[in-house]
């Protein structure tokens, strides 16, 4: 009895598979046979993955019309202001007006930005004043000149070097004329003396 069960399974089984092969067309089943039965399903795939991409070109498609549009728009309204006196200075205007990107200072506001400025600058200078820094305007002029009638010998050396000391760095002068040679002093004051 089992063997008749199966043998009838069996039946069963190639009639339905006749059935379906039977409403087959002979190309499908050339195909079939072709390409393997994952074919339908590769093609199915293939067929989503174009229309996908279709949809994005048209979508693309359509915001480059529209980018289009916004240029054209643009373009015209340029046009309009760049031949029309009216239009174009009321641009201007509202452009440099206070309520623009950039504003034009009146007076009032050119002087109170100058003011500010210039007491900026006055307070970096007494800033740098209070550094031991001179500003340039009040710095002794530096000049390569020789002087007449000095000679160059160890004394006259220390004394222009003292002075260059003196004006570089006054607060360590004192140090620098502990160093003096010895008789430079006594030279010195015997000038002074005469």
């Amino acid at each position: 009895m089992e063997q008749l069960l199966q043998s009838a399974v069996a039946q069963g089984a190639s009639q339905a598979s006749d059935q379906y092969l039977s409403g087959i067309s002979d190309d499908s089943l050339e195909v079939l046979q072709h390409f393997g039965a994952e074919a339908p399903a590769l093609l199915n795939t293939y067929a989503c993955a174009v229309e996908d991409a279709l949809i994005e070109q048209v979508q693309r498609g359509n915001s480059m019309v529209h980018l289009l549009d916004a240029a054209g728009e643009e373009r015209t309204a340029m046009n309009i202001m760049l031949t029309n006196p009216d239009v174009l200075a009321d641009y201007v205007n509202d452009f440099f007006g206070p309520e623009g990107p950039y504003p034009t200072e009146t007076p009032d506001e050119t002087a109170q930005r100058e003011q500010f400025e210039a007491r900026a600058q006055f307070e970096a200078e007494i800033e740098a004043q209070e550094q031991n820094n001179v500003p340039q305007n009040f710095q002794r002029p530096v000049q390569d000149m020789p002087t007449p009638g000095r000679q160059v010998n160890q004394a006259n050396d220390f004394w222009g070097s003292f002075s260059e000391m003196m004006d570089s760095s006054p607060e360590n002068a004192w140090k620098y004329l502990s160093q003096a040679p010895q008789g430079a002093l006594q030279a010195k004051a015997l000038v002074q003396d005469l």
